[in-house]
């Protein structure tokens, strides 16, 4: 996940600050730049539907090791505090890094980076992805497991638990670098990995499954890939080996998109590539950028997924600052919005490269204007407040609570009628609360994740209500009590409640404060 790992194929270039690169209606300013000098210069305006995610790796992690289970679930729990207080509303775990496991799978060990010894369980006994969904839900974020189809072993040399893939079908297997991994050709390893996503979806209560942009390894200067044989045997279809590597990444795309949906609708499935898909010296439809390119080094065919609606949302990595010469955050950005049609586009954020480059509320408001949210790289940047990132950014830019992006119903759900209820403001010796009916029997799916209130004016308009200055409170509950309000001003609630799709239904409109 991170822009210094080996994934350019050129060096980070000296930056030009924003104000020098957009500082006049010069003739070499791109189009994207000239939109984004009118948005920069608007400003950032704070969305009540938008993605605020974060990143929570597991792979090569260390603040586990040695940790009790109640050491690391006080961990965790301080962290999704600190979340939640940020206003981030979805949480990326990764549970898969190496073939292994952060849950109790039934299909792959332990992860080593749990217990410190792959295969080894967890003493006293405990589910950490299990942990997390219920901790999340409680503060009414979304839980998305994180896995790596592929990559079984990031070291080669390293032991791996009689029960591993690679220990249990080594035919399966490839080594490229250090790197083990699992044959992207096999028909074999697509099946077994859908049946780690059906497990998955199967077992737990998640919002969605993920991956991010590990598809065909980073290419090693001058190491092919080891699939000779797999194309002579399968490739015949195919005028080229990379067009038989994106059919084969295409078929594991579209064979865990259908078992997710089949099991449940409402759980998302997205995938978060590397920044760049094509620079327009490949293809004209390209980026105006000159790095690593998704379809034609990692043989991910990022914009056919979205067209085929394979994916329900497409995260890409923008990492890189505003004013990089070969690969500008705001080329991107403006290059995501113009080609991802189908499903949610938001855009994964680098907080150092944010930071050390001053760019927080640029980066926001062409983010704001062209994306439907972001999402946070990595968590220990958050956690340690970089550069007063956590500070800034609930300070002056996430200021009041979001709701996620609603997906499409399936087409069954459609027409289903939002049932009529009460709600009413009690006043007793306690103060005022504010209740309202509970949930009638739903159709599965459109059951209520939470409720939202808004405090507004009396006889505030829907488009007037509906803004996020005036989200209150999100809750379980079927009642709010609000702060003594003295009769001071002449305000009203309205009160929604959030669908499995994330689609917001009001149920109780301008109930006036009893004075």
């Amino acid at each position: 996940m991170t822009p210094t790992k080996g994934k350019f194929l050129f060096p980070l270039l000296f930056f030009f600050a924003l104000t020098s690169v957009l500082s006049s209606c010069s003739p070499k300013l791109t189009e994207a730049q000239r939109m984004a000098k009118k948005v920069v210069k608007r400003g950032y305006e704070e969305q009540r539907v938008e993605m605020r995610g974060v990143w929570m790796p597991t792979v090569g992690r260390t603040y586990y090791r040695g940790k009790t289970p109640q050491e690391i679930r006080v961990y965790l729990t301080e962290a999704l505090d600190r979340f939640e207080k940020l206003g981030i509303n979805a949480v990326f775990f990764q549970v898969r890094s190496e073939g292994d496991a952060f849950y109790a799978s039934g299909y792959e060990p332990w992860s080593r980076y749990l217990t410190g010894t792959q295969g080894k369980a967890p003493s006293p006994y405990w589910d950490p992805l299990d942990f997390m969904i219920k901790e999340a839900h409680k503060r009414h974020m979304e839980l998305h497991a994180w896995i790596n189809p592929y990559r079984v072993a990031l070291n080669a040399s390293e032991p791996v638990s009689p029960l591993h893939v690679s220990s249990r079908h080594p035919e399966w297997c490839v080594k490229y670098g250090d790197l083990i991994l699992l044959n992207p050709a096999l028909k074999e390893v697509r099946d077994y990995t859908a049946d780690i996503v059906r497990d998955l979806v199967s077992r737990y209560d998640l919002d969605g499954i993920h991956m991010d942009d590990y598809f065909y390894p980073y290419p090693v200067a001058g190491v092919p890939f080891p699939d000779a044989k797999e194309y002579r045997l399968y490739g015949g279809a195919f005028k080229t080996v990379g067009d038989f590597r994106r059919e084969n990444v295409n078929l594991l795309v579209q064979e865990l998109h259908e078992t997710v949906k089949a099991l449940k609708p409402w759980v998302r499935f997205g995938i978060s590539p590397f920044g760049i898909y094509r620079n327009k010296r490949t293809d004209p439809i390209g980026s105006d950028t000159k790095g690593l390119q998704n379809y034609d080094d990692l043989y991910a065919d990022v914009l056919l997924w979205d067209q085929m609606g394979w994916v329900d949302y497409t995260l890409p990595q923008i990492y890189w600052q505003m004013g990089h010469k070969q690969a500008d955050y705001t080329e991107l950005a403006y290059w995501w919005k113009n080609n991802i049609r189908k499903g949610h586009l938001y855009f994964g954020q680098h907080i150092r490269n944010t930071m050390d480059y001053d760019q927080l509320e640029e980066k926001w408001a062409i983010a704001a204007e062209t994306s439907q949210g972001n999402v946070l790289w990595p968590h220990e940047d958050v956690l340690g407040n970089y550069k007063n990132f956590e500070q800034d950014l609930g300070t002056f830019f996430w200021k009041n609570k979001a709701i996620l992006p609603p997906s499409d119903y399936p087409d069954y759900l459609r027409d289903f009628p939002e049932p009529a209820r009460d709600a009413t403001v009690l006043r007793g010796d306690a103060g005022q609360e504010l209740v309202w009916m509970g949930d009638p029997e739903l159709p599965q799916g459109l059951e209520t994740k939470y409720y939202v209130v808004y405090t507004h004016r009396r006889g505030a308009t829907e488009r007037e209500i509906m803004q996020a200055q005036n989200i209150t409170v999100m809750t379980s509950e079927t009642k709010y009590r609000p702060l003594n309000l003295g009769g001071k001003f002449r305000l009203a609630f309205t009160v929604t409640r959030v669908d499995r799709f994330n689609h917001e239904h009001i149920i109780a409109r301008n109930i006036p404060v009893v004075l």
